[in-house]
């Protein structure tokens, strides 16, 4: 058995970055260079996100509660209103959100 903590950063935030990314690019229509910028990640690691090598590990009716908290960041990161650090707090947030519903363990 592996502990919240692991099964947190191996598989719940890279599905939450997977979302965010397709969203940033798909709805919003930046480019994955602007989103690795917004994000901090490199755009190798855009792109890996978006064939779905990262961030595609987690049950899709899990990703599926907190879509509309991942739209919603999204809106708020290309309207420029928050900075990297805000962006990490509301990421967070959205993993609690995840183990509120749908505990984590491996």
């Amino acid at each position: 058995m592996r502990p919240p903590c692991e099964v947190v950063v191996k598989e719940v935030l890279p599905a939450i970055r997977a979302m965010l990314v397709r969203e940033l690019i798909e709805r919003h229509r930046l480019s994955q260079v602007e989103v690795a910028y917004k994000l901090g990640i490199t755009q190798p690691a855009v792109s890996q996100y978006l064939r779905m090598l990262r961030g595609a590990g987690r049950n899709r009716a899990i990703l599926k509660n907190i879509e509309k908290h991942v739209q919603r960041l999204a809106d708020d990161i290309t309207r420029d209103k928050l900075k990297r650090k805000q962006i990490i707090e509301r990421c967070c947030m959205i993993c609690r959100k995840m183990g509120q519903r749908e505990p984590i363990s491996g």
